[in-house]
């Protein structure tokens, strides 16, 4: 929905191209006209689903409606920014409540529902269209929120944690789908980066808020807060996109999916199998049941021999090993498609996405309360040096994806924030002691801020430029989702690190005093307080937390050196003012198009009114 998607002009032309051998590139002027031949199949309109035609016909969005749209996705955008920089401490306030320990547990289930929700989510958006997406992640957000802020026990979080993420993760990829939809190549990485720049402004906002409600006390109504804001924040970009996907039905440009004349239950099914329900089940079941135990064990009457931490490790294998042989030989629609697999600018973003957040988990969700234990901070101060990545991320993604419309590649921009990213890790590594100074503690953030946002932008522009519309949502989803398990794994071996390290540490440093040492494990922050700077049992504390730390960014630089080796193999396509920058053979095998096709594109634009 930028200005120039705005001047597409009869994109029903386009839409109703019926060539079986050809289909014109989706050019943003002009109609679909053109007799620009090619010799590469590109899937015609025929074989779009309902939600990506709709979402075609969105970018002829004009007047009121096209700023309410922008009016739309800059709030979501914000709020969201808002409720990731504020909730994880509401979230640590309430497993404190109930046990500390089993905050990494809660953390896990977030992460992998966040990771799993985004094909279904993506997948519907598709079927119904995108305002459908946003509606569908509204109600499960909301849902979420109000069973966290009215939980009174552990199970119950995590029952809220589970729509909560939902509704989360559903908000992310239905932004991010929204964007491709509307954005040429050369700009997309800057459209990206731009739906983070709400954590610049939040950066100061968010500790404010949560110095007054991250406490015992009020964490509740942090919860509850966002219960009312969510849906005046969203409902804008749900009218815009709603009225653009009813006037394009009213135009003939969609027709009404099969699903309405199926039924409710034939629907149902068919709708499953179009998301892939068993196998994301599969999915879903195998990785939490892998990770959990990794949390779960230290309070186990047995610890790692007790029977359903044993069971909990074999039916998740075997969920998993089912999953891949479902999706090879069962799933009629699966999510795992092979032209992903062999297009190496998905398969190799996907990875590198799983190692980044893998060693970005075990490095920044230990840094809030490292350093209240380290250097006495307030909550307030813990959340601005918490953040500070978060907003080092958003401002160098931004910068990213700027240099992207210069440059016109992302290759090696992309390999340089690798190398920036485990640089950051290593200084946070020797810098983790009790003489290091608050310089010392910020500076690796930045930089790693500065390496991630540079990932971050250039491994979604990757993925979505190298494949062809109708299959942007779901490979958008698809590198998300592989991200988002490297996450969980990250909290998961955090978890682990955590519950065996910090004990058997403070059970040496302080061995006549076990009641301490056992406050300090299942309250930290409580123990902050308690055990001032200086004391016998804070000093023991400061100790058994560098320790952990060691551990922790130890496995995190080590991962951090998978990406270094795999960015280098991916293709770096010359970024154009086209949707994407590939076209596909029958085969569905990516072809470069940028050395022989420069003359053709630049061509086709003089035809279709390009300057």
């Amino acid at each position: 929905m930028s200005t120039a998607a705005t001047a597409t002009g009869a994109k029903g032309e386009h839409l109703e191209h019926q060539s079986t051998k050809i289909a014109p590139p989706p050019y943003e002027n002009g109609s679909g006209s053109n007799s620009v031949k090619s010799d590469f199949y590109i899937p015609n309109a025929d074989d779009k689903p309902p939600g990506v035609l709709k979402a075609e016909a969105v970018k002829a969005l004009s007047g009121w409606q096209l700023w309410v749209a922008y009016i739309g996705i800059g709030l979501t955008s914000y709020v969201y920014s808002l409720d990731n920089g504020t909730t994880y401490a509401y979230l640590q306030q309430a497993a404190q409540a109930q046990n500390y320990s089993l905050y990494t547990a809660a953390s896990v289930i977030q992460q992998v529902i966040i990771a799993i929700g985004k094909l279904p989510i993506a997948k519907l958006s598709d079927v119904f269209g995108r305002a459908q997406g946003y509606a569908v992640s509204l109600f499960f957000y909301v849902l979420g929120l109000i069973i966290l802020a009215a939980s009174p026990s552990f199970s119950a979080i995590c029952a809220g944690q589970v729509f909560y993420a939902i509704g989360n993760t559903g908000t992310q990829i239905m932004q991010q789908i929204v964007v491709a939809d509307a954005i040429n190549t050369r700009y997309r990485g800057l459209a990206t980066g731009l739906l983070s720049l709400p954590y610049v402004i939040n950066f100061a906002c968010s500790p404010l808020i949560v110095g007054h409600l991250g406490t015992a006390a009020n964490w509740r109504w942090g919860y509850g807060m966002f219960c009312i804001v969510l849906p005046v924040a969203i409902a804008p970009i749900i009218l815009a996109l709603g009225l653009a996907q009813t006037e394009a039905k009213k135009k003939g440009i969609v027709e009404p999916h099969p699903y309405v004349k199926m039924g409710f239950g034939k629907g149902f099914i068919a709708f499953c199998n179009d998301v892939d329900a068993g196998g994301l089940f599969l999915l879903c079941a195998g990785w939490l049941l892998i990770l959990l135990p990794l949390t779960l064990h230290t309070t186990a009457p047995n610890g790692w021999q007790t029977g359903y931490i044993i069971a909990m490790f074999v039916v998740g294998g075997v969920c998993l090993i089912l999953c891949g042989l479902f999706e090879a030989f069962i799933a009629p629609e699966p999510i795992i498609r092979k032209r992903f697999i062999t297009n190496r600018n998905v398969l190799i973003p996907a990875i590198v996405g799983f190692f980044d957040f893998y060693s970005f988990y075990l490095s920044w969700s230990s840094a809030y309360y490292f350093v209240v234990i380290l250097r006495g901070w307030s909550n307030k101060d813990a959340i601005y040096f918490s953040n500070a990545q978060s907003l080092c991320l958003t401002v160098f993604g931004i910068a990213a994806g700027a240099l992207n419309i210069f440059i016109r590649r992302y290759k090696w921009t992309f390999f340089a924030g690798s190398l920036i990213r485990m640089l950051g890790i290593g200084l946070m590594l020797a810098y983790r002691g009790a003489g290091a100074t608050t310089a010392q503690l910020v500076i690796p953030q930045v930089i790693q801020g500065l390496g991630g946002g540079i990932l971050g932008v250039e491994l979604s522009v990757a993925s979505q430029v190298s494949v062809p519309h109708q299959d942007v949502a779901l490979v958008t989803a698809l590198v998300l989702l592989v991200t988002e398990i490297g996450g969980a794994c990250g909290t998961a071996t955090l978890g682990a690190i955590q519950t065996t390290a910090i004990p058997s540490r403070l059970a040496q440093l302080l061995p006549n005093n076990p009641t301490a040492a056992s406050a300090i494990v299942l309250s930290p922050f409580t123990a902050t307080m308690t055990y001032p700077l200086g004391t016998p049992e804070r000093d023991a504390m400061i100790e058994a937390w560098s320790f952990y730390m060691h551990r922790v960014l130890t496995v995190g630089i080590a991962l951090s050196a998978v990406p270094i080796v795999l960015i280098p193999l991916i293709n770096d396509y010359k970024l154009n003012n086209k949707q994407n920058v590939v076209e596909w053979s029958e085969e569905g095998k990516p072809i470069e198009k940028e050395e022989f096709n420069e003359n053709r594109l630049k061509k086709s634009d003089s035809i279709n009114g390009h300057t």
